[in-house]
């Protein structure tokens, strides 16, 4: 299964090397679950995504209380015993509901009850959709090895057509989202999605955007380290310094 949202959640999880003190706070999650039976709960704390729980889905049911942290917007992974997996945001006094469908490693779900959370489901609807495209011309091509070199290569180009398609809409969508709650800190993981191995935005063609978001969750979140560090990482890029 080809899932290019998910390299993101690597670089995410350095986002918060800053964040280690933790709160009362929290917020409520029930949802129903559909063809898994364990979540193992990661959180996100300093460099290092940390297994926080491992529940059991009970007649399709998952209910619990997940701890808010002191930046009160912590960000979560659910990671499925079918090999789904989905992120949510958490801010005190959230009651997520609603329904996921975890019966393969490409989750679907609808939410509500959350800001954050709801804005991760909305950035994750175009992955969603260029992975199920991903993925179903990979079954083509693998139900037709035998083709001449002929077919073959009028294949290609064919796919080759719809991924560029599928690419540019991607970004379409992702921008629409982003631009309809922009100072929405779950935006930071827009930035970092694919499509294949392809970047959705990229610092050559896309700085000034990023660069505009970055002065935006600074302004509205000064002190929170995922806007400072996503600040301190666009000001990397518009020095030209190479990743780390």
């Amino acid at each position: 299964m080809k899932k290019p949202f998910f390299p993101a959640a690597l670089w995410a999880s350095a986002l918060f090397a800053s964040i280690t003190a933790c709160s009362s706070d929290h917020g409520q999650l029930d949802l129903t679950v559909e063809g898994a039976t364990e979540a193992i709960i990661v959180r996100i704390e300093g460099e290092h995504s940390v297994p926080w729980d491992t529940v059991a889905i009970s007649d399709g049911q998952l209910s619990l209380d997940l701890p808010v942290d002191s930046t009160l917007q912590t960000f979560y992974f659910l990671l499925f015993d079918t090999g789904g997996s989905m992120r949510l945001g958490i801010q005190p006094g959230d009651r997520i509901s609603g329904h996921i469908q975890a019966r393969t490693s490409l989750t679907d779900y609808s939410l509500e009850g959350s800001a954050l959370s709801e804005q991760l489901q909305a950035l994750y609807r175009p992955v969603l959709r260029s992975s199920l495209l991903l993925d179903s011309l990979d079954q083509y091509r693998n139900a037709h090895r035998s083709d001449s070199t002929e077919a073959t290569l009028a294949r290609e180009q064919r796919h080759f057509e719809l991924l560029e398609t599928r690419y540019l809409a991607h970004r379409e969508e992702i921008q629409a989202v982003m631009a309809q709650d922009s100072t929405n800190l779950s935006n930071v993981f827009g930035f970092f999605q694919q499509v294949g191995q392809v970047p959705i935005f990229r610092p050559t063609t896309d700085l000034g955007m990023m660069q505009a978001y970055a002065d935006a969750f600074i302004r509205t979140y000064p002190t929170h380290p995922l806007a400072q560090i996503f600040a301190q990482e666009v000001a990397r890029m518009a020095a030209g310094v190479p990743a780390p």
